[in-house]
Order: C-alpha cells, then sequence, then structure tokens
C-alpha cells in the first residue's frame, strides 16, 4: 500500500501563486485583525488543520505586541474552513503525472490510499473534481482517523481497511516534515517530495528513506525494488 499526501504532493493547490492553505488561513486569522505570513503557515504544512492553527496562534500571540486576547482557535478554524470552501473551486489540477502514477501502481496490484490534513468533506471532493475516484481506493483525513500528523492514525486506518499488518508493506509520500514523520511513527517506508513548499534541507532534517523531486519519479523507485 501507497499512501499519498494531497496538497502539494499529488495536488497542485496553488491559488494565485499561494498555496490554498496559506490563503484560507491568512483570510481566516485576518477576519479577526491578524496579519500572518505565507511563510509562518508553510512551516506548519502537513498538520491536522486546527493544530497548525493552534502554532500560527501561538506565533501571533508571542510576536504580535498588540495582542490584547488570546487568539480563539476554534473561533478561527470555523473561519478557515469557510474560507477553504471559498477557494476550493480554483483547485483543479493534479502535480504532473499523478494519474499516470496511480494507474501504474494499481495495474501492478498496489493499493493506493490518499490522506490528509484538510477536513474529510474536502478532500472527498478534491478527490471528486480530479476524477480519481476509480484509482484512489482509501480516502482518509485527521478529521475522520481522529488524530493528525505526526500520529499515524491516518495510516493505521488505512492498513486496517486494506488488511495489512506489516508496516514495511506500506509506503508513505508526502511533502512536508509532518508526512515524513507519520509514516516514521507508522513504521512504514517515508518517501518526500519536492513540489511542496518546504524546502529540501528542511525536509531532509526529518530523516526521509528517500527524497524524489516529484511523485512521476515514485513508480521507478518502488519497482526497481529500492523500497524492500
Amino acid at each position: 500500500m501507497v499512501m499519498f499526501d494531497l496538497a502539494g504532493t499529488t495536488v497542485d493547490d496553488s491559488v494565485e501563486g499561494v498555496p490554498l492553505v496559506a490563503v484560507a488561513m491568512r483570510d481566516a486569522f485576518k477576519k479577526h485583525g491578524y496579519n500572518i505570513h505565507p511563510e509562518t503557515v508553510n512551516k506548519y504544512r502537513g498538520l491536522e488543520k486546527k493544530d497548525a492553527i493552534r502554532c500560527v496562534a501561538d506565533e501571533v500571540s508571542q510576536t504580535d505586541s498588540d495582542t490584547s486576547s488570546v487568539v480563539d482557535v476554534e473561533v478561527i478554524f470555523k473561519d478557515f474552513k469557510d474560507c477553504l470552501n471559498k477557494h476550493l473551486s480554483t483547485i483543479k489540477s493534479e502535480i504532473p503525472g499523478t494519474s499516470d502514477v496511480f494507474l501504474k501502481l494499481k495495474t501492478c496490484g498496489v493499493k493506493i490510499a490518499v490522506g490528509s490534513g484538510f477536513p474529510h468533506g474536502v478532500v472527498e471532493s478534491i478527490v471528486s473534481t480530479l476524477q480519481w475516484a476509480d484509482l484512489v481506493d482509501c480516502l482518509c483525513s485527521a478529521e475522520k482517523a481522529g488524530h493528525g500528523r505526526p500520529h499515524p492514525a491516518m495510516i493505521h486506518s488505512a492498513m486496517n481497511y486494506f488488511g495489512i499488518t506489516d508496516p514495511r508493506t506500506v509506503v508513505k509520500v508526502g511533502d512536508t516534515r509532518a508526512d515524513v514523520e507519520e509514516g516514521k511513527n507508522a513504521g512504514c517506508w517515508t518517501v518526500a517530495v519536492l513540489t511542496g513548499t518546504q524546502s529540501l534541507g528542511y525536509i531532509t532534517e526529518s530523516n526521509p528513506d528517500f527524497i524524489i523531486n516529484s511523485v512521476k519519479e515514485f513508480p521507478d523507485l518502488l519497482l526497481n525494488g529500492k523500497l524492500q
């Protein structure tokens, strides 16, 4: 089984050059008078989105001397979901080659799962928009699994779905340190891709088993026997 992340790994989530998560989070915080930079959000990409908001809110509270009250994470999260849904219709493209990768893996008998820190309804919407219903065997989200990355709940959920017990027959592919840490916590192989917003140096610190430029290179990595 291979568990693929969505935004930045298999999905082009840019909105006018800025990642969807950063746009939605920026708009949600701005609604309450807080200005945040996309780079702040990028550090926490891969996390369950309420956890990411909590991390950003902590930074806001520490750096904004004009902050007169504690940032309400629950309120920001609600507004974040509204902003996310507002911009979701602009997300219509996959990372180049993703569908071909899915098809090649399925032809070889590999089970395909996707997992995301997005709310589950957003995961379903993205898979539907990109017409992956016949390619993806299992849809996972932190919301549905009950825990966000780096907790391995989403990977465990997919393994249970397929009846897989050996984590060394599982690969996690993602574009963030949180993805790599999730895979390591599940005991499976970890592959980092460089199509997201986190730098090579930053991702390397999480010590993934392999680093590739994009998902397009993944089948060669798997089918050449390096993940055994």
